[in-house]
């Protein structure tokens, strides 16, 4: 009795010990994927110094004294809050998602791939006006700085696809270098978004002509009753959009970011 007592508390011990570095290794991993809001970080290419706030809501505010140190920064920053978001948009945008995912993803692989979204980024890259077209590669530079700096550990979703897909280990999931058109296929997708209410809109083209009149179309759609309850009043402020009052948050915090000497 007095051995399997022992061995019992031996066995306790252990588990505990296990739970205890699982529990660590999970705070390490995630723990470094999250974003440095505070002191200084060296990024190459910035022109000058530029400070990146986040007031009490965690929202991103970025001083920088030219529009490409701007876009660069909002890049890094954002590949600081959000990169395995960004990945996987990436993927949906040029129509890649069973790469992470496996053949549970082929289906909208194969859709994505018909209509053609990389392709019509990629024309809508070629007629942009050159501002425009550097304004995606600054922040692209931005976005790689940070992915350069991470070298691949970020994020325990990425850890768990590098280990599924066997791409890589604990130390994460690397992803490509981001690019300009990436970031114009999101806006493809985004546009495509959109067009959720496309069947009606076509029911309403087809009522139009039969019925001969658009007011007895719109006996069919009645309109938002005014007296309704809203999510925000126009006007409010601070709600933005239409309310929007125009001043800037208070911040809670800010990091510098400049470019090596």
């Amino acid at each position: 009795m007095r051995v399997l007592g022992w061995a019992m508390k031996g066995l306790v011990v252990l588990v505990v010990v296990v739970l205890l570095g699982v529990i660590g290794l999970l705070g390490a991993i995630t723990g470094r994927g999250m974003a440095q809001t505070s002191g200084s970080i060296r990024v190459p290419g910035l022109h000058a110094p530029a400070t990146v706030g986040r007031d009490e809501h965690g929202i991103i505010q970025i001083v920088a004294d030219d529009p490409h140190d701007l876009f660069l920064a909002q890049g890094y920053a954002h590949a600081q809050e959000r990169m395995w978001q960004m990945e996987v948009w990436r993927h949906i945008g040029s129509g890649r998602l069973s790469e992470l995912f496996g053949a549970v993803s082929l289906d909208q692989d194969r859709f994505i791939r018909t209509i053609g979204w990389p392709q019509a980024a990629q024309r809508d890259l070629e007629a942009m006006p050159q501002d425009a077209r550097d304004a995606l590669e600054w922040y692209a530079d931005g976005v790689n700085a940070w992915i350069a700096d991470q070298d691949g550990s970020f994020a325990l979703a990425s850890v768990i696809t590098a280990l599924r897909t066997g791409t890589g280990g604990l130390g994460g999931y690397t992803p490509e270098p981001w690019t300009a058109l990436d970031s114009a296929a999101w806006g493809k997708v985004q546009s495509f978004n959109l067009g959720g209410n496309m069947d009606s809109e076509i029911f309403r083209l087809l009522a139009d002509a039969q019925l001969g009149d658009p007011a007895r179309t719109d006996s069919l759609f009645p309109a938002y009753n005014p007296d309704a309850p809203v999510i925000t009043p126009s006007g409010l402020d601070g709600s933005g959009g239409a309310g929007a009052s125009g001043g800037r948050r208070r911040s809670s915090g800010a990091s510098s970011i400049s470019s090596p000497s």
